[in-house]
């Protein structure tokens, strides 16, 4: 196998950085933990199926459940990156519904390793125990930029809206994942966020 990263070449100059390709490790670890279990898989064996020294990875990720929300905090970036770049003029439930599927990506990569992510977080319970806290910064996010689009919301409001929001994408990853993880899963949150209006309630409502 090809080593994902290339800091461990010999010719690379003392205190240069390694370089390690996160998505190309997560994509190999949660190939491996599929087949083997992630509870009795180590260091050594993921550096066995990735290519990357055992002291590289313990460096870059410190923990293995670093590796296994890697994509979590990928998706985060894409939601930050889509939400700076949203035309103040687009529609909020336009807005929030493209910068939701842009954090969940149609890259190739992405594709190929979230039915093997959502069915080792559904099935470990160290990693299931994790996931509000890994998934908060996403719904963070989310709620900051619904109160931005949304002045008459309380932040209370918009926080419920945005974990009403990630349950709908994770629902909706979860079916995508069920019905056998064919075709795009950013496709398939936005199917299912198509059918979700965000609007002004009538005055005098609250």
């Amino acid at each position: 196998m090809e080593p994902l990263s290339n800091g461990d070449a010999p010719t690379r100059g003392r205190g240069r950085p390694t370089v390690v390709d996160g998505d190309a490790v997560a994509e190999a670890a949660f190939a491996l933990w599929s087949e083997r279990g992630y509870a009795t898989t180590g260091w050594k064996e993921l550096a066995d199926a990735t290519g990357v020294s055992t002291r590289t990875l313990m460096r870059h990720f410190g923990t293995r459940d670093r590796i296994a929300w890697a994509e979590v905090e990928s998706a985060n970036d894409r939601l930050a990156r889509s939400i700076a770049e949203m035309s103040p003029g687009t529609p909020v439930g336009e807005a929030v519904r493209r910068a939701i599927v842009a954090s969940v990506s149609h890259d190739p990569h992405v594709r190929r390793s979230a039915a093997a992510w959502f069915r080792l977080i559904a099935s470990e319970p160290e990693l299931a125990a994790t996931a509000a806290a890994a998934d908060r910064a996403w719904t963070g996010r989310l709620a900051d930029f619904l109160g931005s689009r949304l002045p008459g919301a309380s932040a209370g409001t918009c926080r419920a809206l945005a974990a009403a929001l990630q349950a709908a994408t994770f629902a909706a990853l979860t079916s995508w994942v069920e019905a056998g993880g064919e075709g795009d899963p950013a496709e398939a949150v936005d199917r299912t966020l198509a059918w979700i209006e965000l609007a002004e309630p009538p005055a005098g409502s609250d």
